[in-house]
């Protein structure tokens, strides 16, 4: 019986996004959101200096969106953002709101 080494390769798991990587995603989030609120949150993404301080901001982010826009639109950008964290929060922090 011969196994190739091709078939058992495993692909390469996709590498962590970056400190400003997932800056970048939570600035997007809040693009069109520019009441103090939203600033403040801008100045504390500024501020962060680890991607867990980053997903710790999401209730921040939540409330600014909602308040412009709505809860529900709110929720969905927040889960968007779900996929930025991959690699540095434990998964079982990854779950949807």
């Amino acid at each position: 019986m011969v196994i190739s080494i091709f078939a058992a390769r495993q692909p390469a798991p996709a590498r962590p996004l970056t400190l400003e990587q997932i800056r970048q995603r939570l600035y997007l989030a809040l693009a069109d959101c520019k009441d103090m609120s939203a600033q403040r949150a801008i100045y504390r993404i500024n501020l962060a200096a680890t991607p867990e301080e980053l997903w710790l901001l999401r209730c921040d982010l939540h409330q600014c969106i909602a308040r412009v826009h709505s809860e529900s639109e709110a929720t969905r950008r927040i889960n968007d953002l779900r996929d930025a964290f991959e690699g540095w929060v434990p998964a079982r922090q990854l779950t949807p709101i």
